[in-house]
């Protein structure tokens, strides 16, 4: 697709023993349970992420990624654009494709107006945890918040509406067409129905309907148009039922029956299993490191993977389900490495259940396939560069490339590889024979050689023949007869065929190689393409996903693999490349600190705040720049031997829980101090597990809890049945000690105090501006002047400072209201979690300020006076919370402080922070505003912050 085509690799040969080894099972046809333990980790760690917008979305009709806060459940998308003075919920859905055109489209949109709040603040948070997107906007002391999200079980949109202060309001809401057009209307009961099709909605276009109502308060239907009447204290909630002809052939009273009869509380059942299937969905597995960034973006794009794809449903097109009108590349299965990407980031994080509807537009396009293969005299199936469900094409352009099924084969090959799950097999194998039937009878001999050539398959798209032996084919190629032998031997078929794969696998024709700066570095082809460096990576990508060049691979190929990762200088950031150059170079052990460096750089600079990385022409496949690069990093298994963290950067701790390895196993471990704490692994599946021993000595394995001694060995081999747990230690480790480490936050091995005065010289704030929404959140206050759109908690230089040149500025705007607070996070410590122990103390200065030092503060005014620095400990309690006191004896809770600080003057505040909260563990430093009834300007500032 778009910039240049992308191919894929062949996979490693070691699966062959792992599978004759032990009892196999028929696996996952689902993602593999996790324990309690990652559960919990990954709970804690991911509540702390969100995507957080002050001002509407500005992407949301280029036909590519929306830069727009997300909702999805697997089918249905959403996203929020505009003002709440004018905004529009777009509504895509994965099955959504015209007949005609075999290209997506939007299947409509909620338009939401409120003339009353036109200039409002614009606060809205995407809180990843739960798949809810809060808005707040706030206008002359009244405010509206909002809260939506696409039900995780249900194809229901559900938005509810609290309004605070002032008078009622009306707000409009419209039933619109995918391009914002009047769709056909109807009424059932209190319901607004609107019909709207894809195309001309004549032949199989598919048809859906919208069935809206709202909730609590009144109600008026006029033409499209909802007409709900809030009064301030009240709270109502619109709820949207989309089902689809695809889904149902009685799509119009399916989608009434969703929603027709729900009361409130149905609504919070519902929400509550929402929430239920998100956490379950997080409990799968976790990474935790100290870049915070990087750790952000590897949620976020696990949960974008979550929203798009779901067992039972479509597949997700290039864009995913986040439809906003006509899409590039018609919003296709592009074959050439965009369908396949976002589904390899499934496999390492164990969210296989994500993989399921991956298969089935591949399957339906066999027959067309095979027609096409002999068409132009192949045998097998030869598929084109974009497909549609059904078995239709919306792009049946070649590009030269014959490697589009071979790269489609390959999430398959990897998915067997990571599960061995015989029931999959069983599914995809015919097809996959088909694939190799084809490069059996398309494969040259080269006789002077001794190897088998691929002829004629451009690795860029309209590539001019001649282009002999492409990189990226001969690793796919590889991929997939390894994948055919070993799915053959579990399934016990086609022995006599397996032969000619194993013939054909070891026969095929060697990496080509080139001199480029005096560096040998892998070619692209042996004649034809050399080397391009233009933000594609297919010099790489036989390291990645074919798997033919890894850690265990020959010493000289492995540094040729190398210096390819050092050459693509232009592939870190690159249109097509970053979805798979990252776990490339960690493969072969590139730099760990220049991954990391660039990997943070994806996540921050090249990153919208919705978590989804984009670059020119980039769609969800860049779901797995994070997830694959980071950990391949952190966990490597392809090569048919488990090692634990074989590229991560010295002098840098870091942990995760039950990651997916190749044999079904999931991997857990911690490295502090540059050396593995534990190895845990759970056999899902039985068979030997082979894993490089992170420890220069003997290791102490229990199994299933009990102790059963030693082994020794650089690599080292032990046999498991189903339901094995192996815990793997330094000889003399005891079991307990295990278990500690494995239920511990991250430790950075940092000192035990905290401290900062707010300089360039010091930490960093790891955030600016921005509300806690886990917390303590936002309510009542906005922005204190000048279009300032929230609250403030920034580092000003220049300004007031007790010491130095800078400080913590913190500011607001009270609106009023029974509840008035803003919670403003500044500092993550989660990454190293600081222990209070039996005697930590916090100290900072504060100077608050009245209207004689800044005019935006009333005069008379306390309010500047009601903050406190606040603390979020790890097990979720607050310092605020807590009944922690100062040296005064005031509640440390901001709204108790309120007061007690003298205006216009630096004061002292200390809490012994070890009288009510010893041995916590502080996650996150905040700088906290509540003041019940509020209303006015508060403006200060904070420094010299330690906690020693």
């Amino acid at each position: 697709m778009k910039l240049s085509a992308r191919p894929r690799r062949a996979v490693s040969t070691a699966l062959v023993a792992a599978l004759a080894a032990a009892t196999m099972t028929t696996a996952l046809a689902r993602t593999a349970i996790a324990d309690t333990v990652t559960a919990n980790q990954a709970w804690r760690i991911v509540q702390q992420y969100t995507g957080v917008w002050t001002s509407p979305p500005t992407s949301l009709s280029n036909g590519e990624t929306v830069d727009a806060p997300l909702m999805g459940n697997g089918d249905i998308g959403v996203a929020v654009g505009g003002s709440i003075a004018d905004q529009t919920m777009y509504i895509g859905k994965n099955d959504f494709f015209s007949a005609t055109s075999h290209a997506i489209k939007p299947l409509g949109r909620i338009a939401i107006t409120d003339p009353a709040m036109n200039g409002s603040s614009y606060h809205v948070v995407q809180n990843i945890a739960t798949a809810e997107v809060d808005g707040t906007y706030t206008l002359n002391g009244h405010t509206l918040s909002t809260t939506s999200w696409v039900d995780a079980n249900a194809g229901m949109f559900v938005t509810s509406f609290t309004l605070t202060g002032g008078g009622a309001q009306t707000i409009g809401i419209t039933l619109q067409t995918g391009s914002g057009g009047t769709p056909s209307i109807s009424t059932t009961g209190n319901d607004l129905d609107a019909d709207v099709h894809a195309d001309t909605g004549t032949g199989s276009d598919p048809h859906a309907r919208i069935a809206a109502r709202t909730i609590g308060q009144s109600q008026s239907i006029s033409g499209n148009t909802i007409n709900l009447t809030i009064q301030p204290g009240t709270s109502s909630t619109l709820v949207t039922g989309i089902v689809s002809s695809i889904d149902s052939s009685s799509w119009q009273s399916s989608a009434d029956s969703i929603v027709g009869n729900l009361t409130q509380q149905d609504v919070a059942n519902h929400n509550a299993s929402h929430r239920s299937w998100w956490q379950g969905y997080w409990s799968q597995s976790y990474v935790e490191i100290p870049d915070k960034a990087v750790e952000k973006s590897w949620y976020g794009s696990l949960y974008l993977l979550g929203c798009i794809s779901r067992t039972g449903k479509y597949a997700p097109g290039l864009w995913g389900n986040w439809i906003t009108g006509n899409m590039n590349w018609n919003g296709d299965y592009h074959t050439n490495y965009n369908y396949e990407a976002p589904f390899y980031a499934a496999l390492s994080t164990n969210h296989i259940a994500q993989m399921n509807a991956y298969d089935q537009p591949v399957l339906d396009w066999q027959s067309a396939g095979q027609a096409l293969a002999a068409q132009n005299g192949f045998t097998g199936v030869f598929y084109p560069v974009g497909i549609s469900p059904g078995g239709t094409s919306a792009d049946m352009s070649l590009h030269n490339q014959k490697s589009n099924a071979v790269n489609l084969a390959s999430d398959m090959v990897m998915r067997y590889g990571y599960t061995h799950d015989t029931a999959y097999a069983t599914k995809v194998y015919p097809w996959l024979k088909q694939v190799g039937l084809f490069w059996q009878n398309y494969l040259s001999w080269n006789s002077s050689t001794n190897s088998y050539d691929i002829l004629n398959d451009a690795p860029h798209e309209d590539q001019a023949y001649p282009q002999t032996n492409s990189g990226m084919s001969l690793g796919l190629v590889h991929l997939l007869f390894q994948g055919l032998i070993d799915m053959s031997t579990a399934l016990n078929q086609d022995a006599g065929t397996r032969a000619t794969w194993q013939n054909i696998e070891s026969h095929l024709s060697p990496l080509s190689t080139m001199t480029l700066n005096g560096q040998t570095i892998l070619r692209e082809t042996k004649v034809g393409s050399d080397f391009i460096n233009d933000g594609n990576d297919i010099d790489a990508q036989a390291i990645y996903p074919g798997s033919l060049v890894g850690l265990d691979s020959d010493p000289t190929l492995l540094q040729e693999a190398r210096n390819t990762i050092g050459a693509l200088t232009n592939a870190w950031d690159g249109g097509n490349a970053p979805t798979t150059f990252y776990a490339a170079a960690a493969r072969v052990g590139y730099n760990p600190g220049t991954i990391m460096t660039n990997l943070h750089d994806e996540a921050t600079n090249q990153s919208y705040n919705n978590m989804a990385i984009h670059h020119n022409g980039g769609g969800i496949e860049n779901i797995n720049v994070t997830t694959s690069g980071l950990d391949e990093m952190l966990l490597q298994s392809f090569q048919n031997d488990v090692k634990v963290f074989p590229d991560w950067p010295g002098n840098t701790n870091a942990k995760f829980g039950d990651l997916l390895a190749y044999g079904n196993f999931l991997i857990s471990s911690s490295e502090s101090g540059n050396t593995a704490q534990y190895v845990q692994v759970n056999s899902q599946s039985g068979g030997n597990f082979t894993f490089t021993n992170p420890w220069s000595g003997s290791v102490e394995v229990y199994r299933n809890g009990t102790d059963t001694g030693t082994v020794s060995g650089s690599k080292i081999t032990i046999a498991t049945s189903a339901g094995d747990t192996l815990d793997l230690a330094p000889a003399g480790t005891a079991l307990s000690t295990i278990q500690t480490e494995l239920a511990q936050p991250l430790q950075t091995g940092t000192s035990g105090s905290f401290s900062s005065g707010f300089e360039s010289s010091g930490p960093p704030l790891t955030w600016t501006d921005t509300v806690d929404t886990t917390g303590g959140g936002l309510a009542n206050v906005a922005g204190i002047c000048c279009g300032v759109t929230g609250p403030e908690a920034g580092v000003r230089t220049g300004e007031t400072s007790h010491t130095g040149s800078g400080a913590l500025m913190y500011s607001g705007l009270a609106q009023g209201g029974s509840a008035v607070y803003a919670y403003l996070k500044i500092y993550d410590l989660s990454g190293s979690p600081l222990s209070i122990g039996t005697s930590k103390t916090l100290s900072y200065w504060i100077y608050p300020q009245s209207n004689a030092t800044s005019s935006w503060v009333p005069a008379g005014s306390d309010n500047s006076t009601c903050v406190a620095i606040d603390m979020i400990f790890t097990d979720g309690s607050t310092l605020r919370d807590s009944g922690a006191v100062d040296q005064n004896g005031n509640s440390i809770h901001p709204a108790h402080q309120c007061g007690h600080l003298t205006l216009d003057t630096w004061n002292h505040v200390t809490v012994n922070l070890a009288a009510n909260n010893a041995n916590k563990q502080i996650s996150r430093i905040l700088v906290g505003y509540d003041n019940p009834d509020s209303t006015g300007g508060y403006r200060g500032y904070i420094d010299d912050l330690t906690i020693s």
